[in-house]
């Protein structure tokens, strides 16, 4: 498992940097951040967004798979893996948790008219809002790209910024709030790294069986 941080620093390093500049924003007012950032929107964000919040959806999973089947086959299966155990975990946490979505949250609080909502953009009401399902995704398929073409720093780089950009969208668009991205982007971490340490460990199996 170690060699895993010395193959991707890089990746490691930057994730580390969000986790330890994220913990403010955990001990900040959630709603708060939320109208901040609704403040900042641009007609430009608005498109950007709302497209590429689908990276942590069936789209983005089926560009990763592609991609592997070309240049790294075997690892290819390792991202239905992914994507079954990213349903699963969001599914169990969602109903344990069962907070909030800031919809909800804004209108309980009466708050609902400080938010400019976008149009054509399909919110989500329910008490489904912790993790981010979206983030998790994205962290998920990303780390395990980025761990598949080791010592890369700009395909590292470019892998968390991808996810990271994916988080970001959920807050902007008025779907979860930072604890749920930060919570999101822990545990698609942690599936990540998990999947390809499963799958690297079958490689071998079989490499030592040839």
């Amino acid at each position: 498992m170690l060699k895993l941080f010395k193959d991707n620093p890089w990746f490691f390093m930057v994730f580390a940097l969000f986790l330890l500049g994220g913990i403010p924003f955990l001990a900040a007012d959630q709603g708060a951040l939320l109208i901040q950032l609704n403040d900042h929107r641009s007609p430009g964000g608005d498109l950007f967004f709302r497209w590429f919040t689908k990276v942590g959806e069936g789209y983005g999973y089926l560009a990763v798979f592609l991609l592997l089947l070309v240049y790294k086959r075997r690892a290819a299966w390792g991202v239905p893996l992914l994507g079954v155990a990213v349903s699963l975990v969001a599914w169990i946490g969602k109903t344990l948790f069962q907070h909030p979505r800031p919809y909800l949250y804004f209108e309980q609080q009466g708050l609902l008219a400080q938010l400019e909502l976008i149009p054509g953009v399909k919110m989500h009401k329910g008490l489904t809002s912790f993790p981010s399902g979206h983030t998790m995704a994205a962290f998920a398929l990303f780390t395990f790209l980025a761990l598949c073409f080791p010592r890369k720093p700009w395909l590292s780089l470019t892998c968390f910024c991808i996810a990271l950009l994916v988080g970001v969208s959920r807050m902007y668009l008025v779907q979860h709030f930072f604890e749920d991205v930060y919570s999101g982007a822990l545990l698609g971490l942690g599936l990540g790294i998990l999947a390809y340490y499963f799958l690297n460990q079958i490689e071998q199996k079989l490499l030592q069986k040839a």
